[in-house]
């Protein structure tokens, strides 16, 4: 998906992203690859690149060259081109090759609602101290825990849980509480040990 594609993939001149864009639209399809493009200045978008798009949606625009270049590029009437300035929040045509004709239709508001009731950012972070929540409770009852006590105490856990960590990850996972000041470390010559 790419909004305001016209920078992207300008006609007349080269950008970084234009030959990967190009050659997305030219041979994608047959990689189950698809692309989406979003502009409000058609006629600044790379004319390689508009033959190859099967299905186009066109909402109100008011430039003559844009106006000029939808025209050229599907099947809209004249009568058709000269409501374009005039199309309503919603409104749109849409040009597919399958149809073989551009059709009018309304675009009405989403009756659904967003899944997601907090911010996501917080979402993250609230997700992520749950789960330090979730670990911490699953290993204060063996604390203190000594590292070269590990394998011992992911087994204890697996039994009691069914949850499996790898050294790594359960070490990790240590650490990361410690940087939170969850828990405590303490370095010992041959192992650290982690206390509440």
């Amino acid at each position: 998906v790419t909004d305001e594609a016209h920078n992207f993939a300008p006609k007349g001149y080269d950008s970084p992203s234009k030959s990967i864009l190009k050659e997305i639209s030219q041979e994608g399809r047959k990689y189950g690859t698809f692309l989406i493009l979003a502009t409000q200045r058609p006629t600044l978008l790379d004319e390689t690149i508009t033959a190859q798009l099967n299905t186009k949606f066109i909402f109100r625009t008011v430039r003559a060259s844009d106006i000029q270049t939808i025209k050229e590029e599907t099947d809209i009437t004249e009568e058709e081109a000269r409501r374009l300035p005039y199309l309503r929040t919603g409104d749109v045509f849409i040009s597919e090759a399958l149809m073989g004709r551009t059709i009018f239709a309304r675009i009405r508001a989403a009756n659904t609602t967003s899944p997601h009731t907090e911010n996501p950012f917080d979402e993250l972070i609230n997700r992520s101290e749950a789960e330090d929540e979730k670990f911490y409770n699953i290993i204060k009852n063996k604390l203190p825990i000594n590292g070269d006590d590990f394998i011992n105490i992911i087994q204890e856990i697996e039994r009691d849980t069914g949850i499996t960590y790898t050294i790594n990850v359960f070490e990790e996972k240590l650490e990361d509480l410690v940087s939170k000041g969850k828990l405590k470390k303490e370095k010992t010559p041959f192992y650290n040990v982690y206390k509440g």
